[in-house]
């Protein structure tokens, strides 16, 4: 390790320790950012620390450090992030360690501001935090439900069930400088993967004195990118073992009683690893799973229900997985006409007086009604009774009777389908039906023959193409989803009052130019059956020699072909195959009305001619179904 700039004999109030590899790119913000700091330079020290970068940075620290003679640089052979941080920790001076990313920012008076926060506090005080911002794209995300407790400036008490929630696991901190009683970067997983070092060093600081302190007049400036290990690394077969062993040590420091924050670390980690499917270890199976969730299930005895029940960033279906992991005192699953509840003991723990189910996707094509939606609730996760949903339709014609069919479920489990404990567990559910005279189509879900009601939403599936409004008008049926009322209403129109129906539809598209190509997309929807093929992006021809035999066909079918722009092998169409060029004003047209699309991939952009936001202006026109070519092995 190579010191670049001497010593001298002052003693600054901050020390901000900054690692660099291979960030030239970001430097001069980050300079920036560190100049324009309102502290008295006599008060700064900057700690540049380049860990065995391979492009400039080196010699743009040594550039920047070499008229402020607050700023030093320290070169080392490439460690890794923690090691130079742990050199920055060792060199400092100041009486108060801060840290900084050479691609994120602090506002101007930040390190001022902390600085005399810590003045101010009690000697028992050993890390201070202040609001991070995360930026995505120039955008202020929304802020850690840390600041929901942190809310004014002051010291917390971290023994308090009501400080729980914190979660300090980033370096938007400052820390007392003890000097050779420092507390170092050493989190060193048997697999080498480190993604907890941040998280283990702020609880390590704050296990001294379980006193937080919190400035609330400064701010990090987390820039945030899909770079780097945090993202890269997320995967269960990397990360699980590695969770699991820091939150055993840090469960193993204590007896029967784990502090409150502490045991919230543990909800705060799982809750956002959950909703990132990254949480459990689905790369295992059988006895290896079983065996991987134990060691999960033992920190959970450890944590009180309260803490689960209240914590903020859990959805209701994982609040119920977490409970259910404690075995100890089983939860108990009651279904009931118009009630779903669970209990621990007595105490009631979730609640609901019905169940989801959201349409994905409505078609009517030859006189055929299609749906297909999903059955959902946090309380199927651990209900072991029958489940059965009926498809009702009731004619508007008074003398005539309505029709139950039983409609077939397919289960869908999250997470391991074979574990005990199931993390959340839905009903997927597809009916056609002819269409006739005006009629009510709904929904009744039996559980073991309790009537529970259900709440129902539709969900765009744009990406998918099977985008929808809550109406849509396909031939002589105007069919639409009620959500108000649970129910599809299905119209019979003719005459006047069919074209009464298409204006009324057409005019909540707001520009003209959309109305009117609605009105010509119509007119293609009257005429033949159409099919459209399309390869996608990266030169494949799986459809295109598809369509080329296709389009020989003699079955009243018209094909077309969209081409892309520089394509190598353009198609040679049969005697009912056609060309339209890809994203072209007359392929949207088509791509709405055709009966059938065929791309190689069932991927949205590799075969829709337009965005995702202007597809919702057709969607409701939009009634083909998507068939996946076989893409070649060679």
């Amino acid at each position: 390790m190579t010191d670049r700039e001497p010593y001298s004999d002052r003693q600054p109030a901050a020390s901000v320790v900054v690692p660099v590899y291979n960030k030239a790119p970001h430097l001069k913000a980050c300079f920036d950012c560190l100049e324009c700091q309102t502290i008295s330079k006599s008060d700064l020290e900057v700690l540049l620390i380049d860990d065995g970068s391979t492009d400039e940075s080196l010699a743009l620290c040594e550039a920047f450090a070499a008229e402020r003679p607050w700023v030093r640089v320290i070169a080392q052979p490439n460690a890794g992030v923690s090691e130079a941080r742990n050199a920055g920790i060792r060199a400092a001076r100041g009486r108060y360690l801060f840290f900084l990313d050479p691609d994120d920012s602090l506002s101007p008076e930040t390190l001022e501001n902390v600085s005399k926060f810590f003045e101010s506090c009690p000697e028992e005080v050993e890390l201070a935090t202040y609001p991070i911002v995360s930026i995505r794209d120039g955008k202020r995300q929304r802020l850690h439900h840390r600041y929901d407790v942190l809310r004014e400036t002051g010291v917390y008490d971290l023994t308090l069930p009501e400080n729980a929630t914190i979660a300090q696991a980033t370096m938007n901190v400052a820390v007392r400088n003890r000097f050779d009683g420092n507390v170092l970067f050493d989190f060193a997983p048997a697999n080498g993967v480190i993604v907890h070092e941040d998280e283990k060093y702020c609880t390590d600081v704050l296990l001294r004195s379980m006193q937080l302190g919190f400035c609330a007049e400064a701010e990090y400036r987390w820039m945030r990118s899909d770079e780097g290990a945090s993202t890269a690394l997320r995967q269960p077969e990397r990360l699980y073992d590695n969770n699991i062993a820091l939150f055993e040590d840090f469960f193993g420091r204590y007896g029967n009683e784990v502090p409150p924050y502490i045991q919230g670390l543990l909800v705060n980690d799982l809750s956002w690893k959950l909703k990132a499917g990254i949480a459990l270890p689905t790369h295992l199976e059988g006895s290896a799973y079983d065996r991987a969730l134990d060691r999960l299930t033992s920190l959970m005895e450890r944590v009180d229900d309260d803490l689960i029940l209240r914590h903020p960033n859990l959805r209701e279906e994982h609040r119920l997985f977490a409970l259910n992991l404690k075995r100890r005192q089983p939860l108990r699953w009651h279904g009931a006409p118009g009630a779903l509840a669970v209990l621990r003991g007595d105490a009631l723990v979730f609640a609901a007086g019905c169940a989801s189910a959201t349409l994905t996707r409505i078609a009517v094509r030859d006189g055929e009604l299609h749906v297909s939606g999903m059955l959902s609730s946090p309380f199927f996760a651990g209900w072991e009774g029958g489940v059965e949903l009926l498809l009702r339709r009731r004619p508007r014609k008074a003398d005539r009777g309505g029709s139950a069919d039983a409609l077939v479920l397919t289960e869908i489990v999250e997470g391991c389908p074979t574990a005990t404990v199931k993390l959340g567990r839905s009903f997927q559910f597809d009916f056609a039906c002819d269409l006739g005279e005006s009629e009510d189509i709904w929904l009744d879900l039996r559980l073991d023959g309790a009537t529970i009601p259900l709440a129902w939403s539709v969900r765009g599936l744009a990406r998918s193409a099977h985008a929808l409004r809550h109406e849509r008008i396909v031939g002589s049926w105007r069919v639409r989803a009620d959500l108000d009322r649970s129910k599809i209403a299905v119209d019979r129109l003719e005459g006047k009052a069919l074209q009464a129906a298409l204006k009324q539809h057409d005019g909540r598209v707001p520009r003209w130019k959309t109305r009117l190509d609605r009105c010509l997309i119509r007119r293609l929807l009257v005429g033949p059956e159409i099919w459209l093929y399309s390869d996608g992006s990266d030169a494949g021809d799986e459809a295109r020699t598809m369509f080329e035999c296709d389009s020989l066909r003699d079955d009243g079918i018209v094909r077309y072909y969209a081409a892309r722009s520089g394509q190598t092998a353009p198609p040679r169409p049969g005697k009912n195959g056609k060309i339209v060029r890809f994203g072209s004003r007359r392929h949207k047209m088509l791509f709405c009305a055709a009966q059938r699309i065929i791309a190689p991939a069932a991927d949205f952009a590799a075969y829709c001619p337009m965005p995702e936001k202007s597809l919702l202006d057709f969607a409701d026109l939009f009634n083909g179904e998507v068939e996946t070519v076989p893409i070649s092995s060679s």
